[in-house]
């Protein structure tokens, strides 16, 4: 069953103040940390993992990924914190976590598939969360099963509307760019909802690998299909974020919605990334394409935290591009 724009009843928004002092932090010196809460999914996207999916055997405890986080943020200075996964709704401590980085961060966000979110949207939203993305790579029944290999639609649409309806602003919703993708179709919802859209070039990321390039999709060429739909966009570099290109939809407030284009492909963001990454497992990334990673979990259970700060103190100071853009493993194994 597609799922058609409707209006959600009365929507809140953060007050001009608030928004500006929302935009403030975001532009808070420190490095931005996101934490892998669980490696398991209840998807199976088709970029992301394959069908017969096999999760690690064993993972940090959730009080030891709270642990390293805390170290981290000792360590590297962290000024925002976004929950991941796998799906991070699996993880029945979820706002404990969330609650746990409010202590270290004054940003703490989470980025999820939505199909399990919206009941759990109020207790999220009182222990701190502030920001939200939500995945929706299509919007018809069909096509979502099709790049996700699961049901869960409906559940998706009624998260994002419901989050709405809590005051959660912005709200984005996440789409991977594949050559499939409704484009126009996508922008038209986040218009009528009030949402920010962010389109991420596909990356060769473990099962994309295998057809990333035939299934790439360039942002440049994204917009030439939304602007064929009959939409135009404006860019608003007044606007960008560090990951993101973005663009307002004429006729509507870029501060309501807007599209993003999150350029890994064709224009990487290397120089301006501020990025850590704490796996389920307890190991440090410092860049996505990272095949290696930094283990702090053998330290942190030895109670070497004079190590522990040394290590991530070490990864961070050695921060640089990848050799080549290529993840061998799945996304799910370092967090998105």
């Amino acid at each position: 069953m597609a799922a058609r724009p409707g209006r959600s009843g009365k929507r809140l928004r953060l007050p001009r103040r608030q928004r500006s002092q929302a935009l403030a932090e975001e532009r808070t010196p420190g490095l931005y940390l996101r934490i892998s809460v669980t490696d398991r999914c209840n998807l199976r996207c088709v970029y992301c993992l394959p069908e017969d999916a096999r999760f690690a055997s064993s993972r940090a405890g959730d009080d030891e990924l709270m642990a390293l986080a805390r170290w981290v943020a000792l360590a590297a200075g962290v000024r925002k914190i976004r929950l991941t996964g796998g799906e991070p709704t699996l993880n029945p401590r979820l706002a404990d976590h969330v609650r746990h980085a409010k202590t270290l961060a004054p940003i703490v966000g989470l980025t999820t598939n939505g199909v399990l979110l919206g009941p759990l949207l109020p207790e999220l939203r009182d222990a701190g969360l502030n920001r939200l993305n939500i995945s929706l790579d299509a919007l018809d029944g069909d096509s979502f099963r099709r790049f996700a290999r699961r049901d869960g639609l409906d559940r998706v649409v009624a998260a994002i509307r419901s989050a709405r309806r809590l005051g959660f602003d912005p709200v984005k919703v996440n789409a991977v760019a594949m050559d499939g993708t409704d484009y126009a179709g996508l922008v038209r919802f986040a218009a009528w909802e009030g949402v920010h859209l962010r389109f991420i070039e596909l990356m060769a990321i473990g099962e994309a690998r295998a057809f990333q390039a035939d299934a790439y999709v360039s942002a440049e060429a994204m917009r030439l299909r939304i602007a064929a739909a009959g939409i135009a966009l404006r860019e608003r570099t007044d606007r960008d974020e560090p990951t993101s290109r973005v663009w307002s939809i004429d006729g509507h407030d870029p501060a309501t919605c807007s599209v993003g284009f999150i350029t890994t492909v064709s224009q990487p963001f290397c120089a301006t990334c501020d990025r850590l990454r704490l796996s389920s497992q307890g190991k440090l990334f410092t860049c996505l394409m990272d095949n290696a990673g930094n283990d702090l979990l053998e330290l942190l259970r030895s109670g070497d935290h004079d190590g522990l700060v040394a290590r991530v103190r070490r990864a961070v100071a050695n921060k640089a591009p990848p050799a080549e853009f290529v993840r061998h493993e799945v996304m799910a194994s370092i967090g998105g």
